[in-house]
């Protein structure tokens, strides 16, 4: 299959081997995210600040307890979550998993439910598919957590964010999320570990995090493949929603 239809890197085209994803060229061009990093919410920290927690999140505790992301989210990274959002490059989440699978594995224990941000059903039904859960499906089998695709669902079909303020966008999806009662008592004291593909404003991961307590959750954690990594210097163009 590989001889007929050779693999390319996602960004450039390029032949490569195998899952690599990406030739060595736009590998190097991608900024992954290593310690140190805050404990809470995953972003670089400087040396010069004390404590495993960064002041932003000592300030304004998330609702979820833990991330982790494989990149910083930049012109790179973004071209690469585009190929696969939209261009339909599904070749290139298994590398993606083993990325993301990389920097949370050590967060993740064995029977961790890994849970994708849902898409409404017709938006879904317009992708064909939500990259999210083939990510999730992917970091599963990775970390021989249980892959829950439907236990929550999005039940209002919210508007794109692109032009949205950080408080119109809680708003947008304040209660677009739903656990029907059978999986609220399957969550009930559960780990759940929810993946996504970026990670920019966080109103999408607070309002699932919040709707995730309410049924009992014991520890929330969220695994994304790129995140905005300053607190003060969100861009709106970013959201890809």
């Amino acid at each position: 299959m590989d001889w007929v239809l050779p693999p390319r890197c996602a960004l450039c085209s390029t032949m490569i081997h195998g899952q690599a994803g990406l030739c060595g060229g736009c590998f190097q061009s991608m900024q992954f995210l290593s310690d140190p990093l805050c404990d809470s919410c995953g972003r670089p920290t400087s040396v010069k600040e004390t404590g495993p927690i960064c002041a932003p999140c000592l300030t304004h505790p998330p609702a979820y307890d833990w991330m982790r992301a494989a990149f910083a989210y930049d012109d790179a990274s973004r071209s690469l979550i585009l190929a696969l959002k939209y261009k339909d490059r599904l070749d290139v989440v298994p590398a993606l998993a083993r990325w993301i699978a990389g920097v949370a594995s050590s967060k993740i224990e064995p029977g961790d439910v890994i849970m994708p941000v849902p898409l409404h059903w017709r938006r879904h039904l317009a992708r064909r598919f939500n990259q999210s859960a083939a990510l999730a499906m992917a970091l599963a089998e990775r970390t021989a957590g249980q892959y829950a695709p439907d236990w929550i669902t999005r039940v209002r079909n919210t508007p794109p964010m692109k032009a949205m303020t950080r408080k119109q966008r809680a708003a947008n999806v304040k209660g677009a999320f739903s656990v029907d009662g059978w999986n609220r008592e399957k969550l009930q004291g559960k780990r759940v570990v929810l993946v996504d593909d970026v990670y920019t404003s966080g109103a999408t991961i607070e309002e699932l995090s919040a709707e995730l307590r309410a049924c009992g959750v014991a520890r929330i954690g969220v695994v994304v493949v790129a995140r905005v990594v300053g607190h003060t210097h969100f861009k709106q163009e970013f959201e890809l929603e």
